[in-house]
């Protein structure tokens, strides 16, 4: 079926969207996002700070939207596949009655994407404020220690180029204290435009890591990120400082049979994101970086995690998870 477009007739546009929308892919996705998480959770995620969180990122997780071309998407936490609902259902848990212990130490709040400031200026000089977003955020319960989570469910087994936009290759573009600017323009220039493999990804990575170290090494990027996420509690915002400790881990889904050895023969393969992320941490960020503690868990998958937190959900929790997601050998 053709529709013509004319001015006079802007609500074809929406019909031709509504059309789209109805006919793509949406046997992968719900009737509602709070189908997408555990029944004890729903509450948080549709109203109070968990659903303004996801409202003030920049990813269309909750509602359906419309993009330039006046194609109408579905809100992303619909999508069976949504990684952010992953990792929601994994932390919305956690909280001063019901703390994580993850590596000896006590996480007892959580937080969904957080900005972090990545560029200080766009390429013609002007203020920059895109951030990058982290999708989860564990802070403990002396908040001297953040752990810093980008989840992928499924985006990483397909290909995606990195795009870095001009003012990543320009030095005065980025905050003048961070120590590793210099290293910043090399990895933007050895990546930029790299397609074979899920490099937006590692495009993505670098955009963190830029923010974590923004934070550790200058004062206004420090108030930049202290201003920009108002759902943190001021009280722990202001315990916040460059002497904060943070690690930064990419949380994957894989499979259980594939086993917790990531950098195993199973992706050895040049194309993988294991394989891109193993040569970006071992290759660049060690060699650069003097923040071992930063990059100390660099990479986890969602079976290994749960096998180390399952006991300390809440009830009823660990059952779902592993029934909706299969985090372990059902064999």
């Amino acid at each position: 079926m053709v529709h013509k477009i004319t001015k006079k007739s802007p609500n074809k546009i929406q019909k031709i969207a509504n059309f789209q929308a109805s006919n793509s892919k949406r046997k992968n996705y719900l009737p509602t996002y709070e189908e997408n998480v555990f029944p004890a959770a729903r509450e948080g995620l549709t109203e109070g700070k968990f659903h303004d969180m996801f409202m003030a990122g920049d990813g269309h997780e909750l509602e359906d939207y419309t993009d330039k071309k006046g194609i109408l998407h579905l809100a992303h936490a619909k999508s069976i596949y949504s990684s952010s609902m992953l990792a929601y259902n994994f932390f919305y848990w956690v909280s001063p009655e019901n703390p994580l212990i993850l590596n000896g130490t006590t996480y007892d709040k959580v937080y969904f994407e957080v900005k972090f400031p990545v560029l200080a200026k766009n390429s013609n000089g002007s203020r920059n404020n895109r951030p990058s977003n982290m999708d989860v955020l564990l802070i403990s319960d002396d908040c001297q220690t953040i752990f810093c989570i980008e989840s992928k469910y499924t985006e990483h087994t397909h290909h995606q180029a990195a795009i870095f936009k001009d003012a990543y290759f320009k030095p005065s573009c980025y905050y003048k204290d961070n120590p590793y600017r210099t290293s910043f323009i090399k990895w933007a220039l050895r990546y930029n435009e790299k397609k074979n493999g899920y490099f937006a990804g590692i495009k993505q990575n670098i955009s963190h890591i830029i923010g974590i170290t923004n934070i550790l090494h200058d004062a206004d990027a420090l108030a930049w990120f202290k201003a920009n996420n108002p759902f943190i509690e001021p009280e722990v915002l202001a315990q916040i400082n460059q002497d904060t400790e943070i690690i930064f881990t990419n949380l994957l889904y894989y499979s259980p049979e594939i086993g917790t050895n990531i950098y195993g023969d199973i992706h050895a393969e040049e194309k993988s994101y294991p394989y891109l992320l193993g040569e970006l941490l071992f290759d660049h960020l060690q060699c650069a970086l003097d923040e071992p503690l930063l990059l100390s868990r660099f990479i986890t998958t969602y079976p290994e995690l749960f096998a180390e937190i399952q006991s300390q959900m809440p009830n009823g929790l660990a059952e779902y998870l592993d029934n909706k997601y299969v985090l372990t050998n059902h064999a």
